[in-house]
């Protein structure tokens, strides 16, 4: 059986607080939340996006599986936070709780549901299972404080409102089309981030998420740039709290020249990622047909569903 997380629940919470199995980079790596507090937080503030549910079996009273998902009303995407425990042998009725999970992000209104997977994990099977597709491979690298710093050749400054038209400009001619239909422009104020300009042409962007534990950043390169090591170099001199948070960069399959840079500068690599989605049905109001005399021969007519822009 799969419901919501209850009060009751919480006594048995502490067995599985380091059980974790992130599917959200962006909890693990800038916020890292314990299992205990963000469950307290889906009961007592449902408005924060987070909902906890359980699957239980019928032999246990207690939780066998524990899931979370975390969808803000203002983003078209929900985003499955964890699965806990981790260990693979007790994944009975994942399926269930996972069906049960997007389930919740459609009746919230989110149009799709994200998942970032461990390479080759037997997860990933089951998000298959379920609904899940894949669309990007990827890998999280951390940058050492020791990185180098820019030498003043490059610049980096925070994006502002006039800055949105060409971000998306280049957003559009740098990422695949088989991405940007999952995760579209980012579009301000939604954005937070650091843009560079080179002779009047914005030639980078760099979407930046940041919290207590870390920085996450996600790097878009104009792809005629030769000296990408340069553009790295610079954004770590000018990234904000660099020297107290621990900083990743998410880099896709597509990007080999910034992850060669990244290594060539001693960053550290990550585990190997696919991130996967989960298309919701949409659901729309329609008229109510009823026959007219003057209209019974006439073929039926059917209204089209307008266009919905889904962003992240």
């Amino acid at each position: 059986m799969t419901q919501k997380l209850a009060w009751k629940d919480l006594i048995i919470l502490p067995r599985y607080q380091t059980q974790q199995l992130f599917l959200d980079n962006v909890l693990r790596l800038v916020y890292n939340p314990g299992l205990f507090s963000s469950a307290l937080l889906s009961l007592t503030t449902p408005s924060s996006g987070f909902f906890t549910a359980v699957h239980r079996v019928e032999s246990d009273p207690t939780p066998y599986i524990i899931g979370q998902i975390y969808h803000s009303s203002t983003s078209a995407s929900a985003r499955i936070v964890f699965l806990a425990p981790k260990e693979e042998n007790f994944w009975t009725g994942s399926g269930k709780l996972l069906s049960h999970l997007t389930a919740v992000a459609g009746e919230r209104g989110a149009l799709q549901v994200l998942a970032e997977v461990p390479l080759d994990a037997p997860v990933e099977d089951i998000l298959y299972q379920v609904g899940f597709r894949p669309y990007t491979e990827q890998q999280i690298w951390k940058i050492p404080r020791k990185f180098p710093s820019g030498s003043g050749k490059k610049t980096w400054i925070p994006i502002s409102k006039g800055d949105n038209d060409p971000v998306i400009s280049l957003y559009q001619r740098s990422v695949p089309g088989s991405i940007q239909r999952v995760e579209h422009p980012p579009s301000f104020p939604k954005v937070e981030g650091m843009i560079s300009w080179e002779e009047g042409k914005l030639v980078g962007f760099a979407e930046t998420k940041f919290g207590p534990k870390g920085i996450l950043v996600d790097l878009v390169l104009e792809p005629e740039i030769s000296d990408v090591d340069q553009y790295l170099a610079a954004l770590f001199y000018y990234l904000p709290y660099r020297t107290t948070r621990d900083i990743y960069l998410r880099i896709r399959s597509y990007q080999e020249r910034i992850a060669s840079a990244l290594e060539k500068a001693g960053a550290e690599p990550g585990p190997q990622q696919k991130k996967v989605v989960k298309r919701l049905a949409v659901h729309y109001n329609a008229k109510q047909t009823f026959n007219y005399q003057a209209f019974e021969k006439q073929p039926e007519i059917t209204t089209p569903i307008s266009n919905t822009e889904i962003k992240n």
